[in-house]
Formats: C-alpha cells, sequence, structure tokens
C-alpha cells in the first residue's frame, strides 16, 4: 500500500497565497482582470477574517507548487480538502463597493477593506456621542472574526473617528470644539494644496469632479439637504483623487469620513444651505478648468471657513469658539461674485 500526504493548508498559508495568486505577473483570465484589485482586497479579506460560519468553497486552479512546501505535496495533488472554506459571495460585493470609485465619501480606494466595511458601517449607522461601539454584533453582522473587527475599529480610531476607550474599546466620538478646529484645519491646508496641483494637470483631468458636481447641482434643485452634504463630500473626495497625489488623497479621504461622522453625531441640518453648497462648489470647479490654482485655492478656504464656523454653532459651547478659526487661521479675502448666503 501506498500512502499519499495532503497538507491542508492554514489561515496564513491562504493568506500567502492569496498574496502570490494576484501578484501583479499572475496570470488572469482576461474576463476577471478589469476586477482584480476588488477580488485582491475580497480574498485578502476572507482569508484574514475568517469565521466558522464561512461556507465551503472549491479553488479551480491549474497544477502549480503548493504553499513552497518540498516533498508534501506532488504536483498533482489536491488542497481543496475540508479545511478550506469559501468566501462568502456578499463579503465579496460588500468588500468590491469599498474599493469602488463610486463609493461614499470618506472610504479611500486604497483601504483595508475590513477597515472600509467597518467605517461605512458606522457612518451608515444612528448614533449617539459617547456610545460603545461592540464588536461582537459587528463581527457577527459583518461575518467577521472579533480579533479582525477589533483591529478595524481601534484603526479608526487611530484615524480620529472614533474615540479610544481604557481597556481597549471604542466609541462614538463627543465632538468639541477643539476637535473641529482640528479636522478643518487640515482639510483647509490640504485642500489647497490639492486644488494647485489639480489646476496644474490641466482640465482634461477633471471629468470625475464635474460628475459629481453634477450631482450636487441636482441636490441643489431640489432643495434635498440630505443628499446634499453627501454628494458635497463625494465631490471634493473626487478632486481629491484627481490630484493624482495617492498619499495626500488618501489622508483627505480619512478626514471627510471623519467629517461625516461630526455631521452624523450633530445632527446637522443643511436645508437652509443647499444653493451656497452648489454655489461654492461650482466656482471651486470653475477656476480649476481656467487652471488658476490660487484662485481655487482662495475658493476652497472660503468654502471652509464657512464649514468651520456653522459646524461650531452647533456646539453646546460659549461664543468664543468660531472666532478662534479666524484668531488661528485668519479670515479668507471676499470678492465679489463670491457665493454668499447661509453658512454650512
Amino acid at each position: 500500500m501506498r500512502l499519499r500526504w495532503h497538507r491542508a493548508p492554514s489561515r496564513e498559508a491562504w493568506t500567502d497565497e492569496a498574496h502570490r495568486l494576484l501578484a501583479a505577473d499572475g496570470q488572469v483570465p482576461p474576463e476577471v482582470a478589469p476586477d482584480l484589485p476588488r477580488l485582491r482586497d475580497a480574498l485578502l479579506t476572507w482569508s484574514s477574517t475568517w469565521t466558522p460560519s464561512a461556507a465551503p468553497f472549491t479553488r479551480i486552479a491549474a497544477p502549480r507548487p503548493s504553499y513552497d512546501s518540498p516533498a508534501i505535496c506532488g504536483p498533482d495533488s489536491d488542497s481543496n480538502v475540508e479545511d478550506v472554506y469559501a468566501l462568502d459571495h456578499r463579503a465579496l460585493s460588500r468588500a468590491a463597493q469599498i474599493t469602488s470609485p463610486d463609493v461614499p465619501p470618506g472610504a479611500p480606494i486604497t483601504t483595508n477593506p475590513v477597515v472600509g466595511m467597518l467605517r461605512e458601517t458606522l457612518l451608515t449607522g444612528a448614533h449617539q456621542p459617547g456610545d460603545r461601539v461592540l464588536e461582537a454584533p459587528l463581527a457577527l453582522r459583518l461575518g467577521l472574526s472579533r480579533r479582525g473587527v477589533r483591529a478595524g475599529l481601534h484603526a479608526l480610531a487611530e484615524e480620529g473617528m472614533l474615540d479610544l476607550l481604557p481597556g481597549g474599546a471604542t466609541a462614538i466620538p463627543t465632538v468639541t470644539a477643539k476637535d473641529v478646529l482640528d479636522l478643518y484645519a487640515l482639510r483647509a491646508s490640504l485642500g489647497a494644496l490639492l486644488m494647485r496641483r489639480i489646476a496644474m494637470l490641466g482640465r482634461d483631468n477633471l471629468a470625475p469632479a464635474s460628475a459629481a458636481l453634477a450631482e450636487v447641482r441636482a441636490a441643489a434643485r431640489d432643495n434635498d439637504h440630505a443628499r446634499i452634504r453627501e454628494v458635497d463630500l463625494r465631490f471634493q473626495d473626487a478632486l481629491a483623487r484627481i490630484a493624482d497625489l495617492p498619499q495626500a488623497a488618501g489622508t483627505f479621504e480619512r478626514l471627510t469620513a471623519r467629517l461625516r461622522m461630526f455631521v452624523n453625531v450633530l445632527d446637522m441640518d443643511y436645508s437652509q444651505a443647499c444653493d451656497t453648497i452648489a454655489d461654492e462648489d461650482t466656482a471651486v470647479h470653475d477656476a480649476l478648468r481656467g487652471a488658476d490654482g490660487n484662485e481655487a485655492a482662495r475658493l476652497w478656504r472660503v468654502k471652509i471657513e464657512r464649514g468651520v464656523r456653522y459646524m461650531i454653532a452647533q456646539l453646546p459651547e460659549d461664543d468664543v469658539a468660531p472666532h478662534l478659526w479666524t484668531t488661528l487661521a485668519g479670515r479668507p479675502r471676499l470678492r465679489p461674485g463670491d457665493p454668499r448666503g447661509a453658512a454650512h
């Protein structure tokens, strides 16, 4: 009798194999090549956050060496044993959405997919300041391990989107004037840099921002104040990506996620600001079409000025906070024709 050994790969081995299979020099069928980034992120998410509830799946591939293990598996061995589990197709769909260019604002396309899932789940939920974020319900809802959820929540806390509590727990942030000033100071400076960079690249690169601006204008025409705050941020994120500065764009989009959280926590009302938002975005877009980076940066600063003052006004603090922004950052130069009206 002859014995043939078959090695059941560990979870770590599957992660390594996913990396190897999806390397840049891997052979990928033409029909799946356009979705390769989504497939890569989905597979890596599954292989690193597997839970016993996952369904089995069979990987079909041409014979090849297995996991770099000598003399354990022959070239015709089959590693599709009972220890191998399937990639949940719903999880694949969720991961694909997180990495798609059409995702909601504040979802960097280069993010860890697990962090992306958690970010969007928290941003679309109803929360009160100080609410504890419970790991177990999130893990069950998203089909992830508690360890993966915990690591993802800590990553979001490092981004400033959640508060990190003693003992490692996380909570929905309680927004203070200091938090708002910190957030908008970064968006003001980084946004101005991105505006000047976009102006250097020429109007041919503005198509994604033009499409996003059309959504802003449509929301303003409909006076849809719930939708306009989302599409306005999508317009801003589109500009960040156009700049072709990946690190700056990723940082900007993480700031967008933090801003979305603040807006949700404060339950901010934009019903009186729809036209102003559309006018501001149009003015920035027109300046970029004219390759005027300095003017686009100035208009961006005008927009930031309105945003920070309006958000601080929603806080239960004394009226010194709005003036603190002007003291720290100065006041932008308003010119004839600048969008005026309700702050936002």
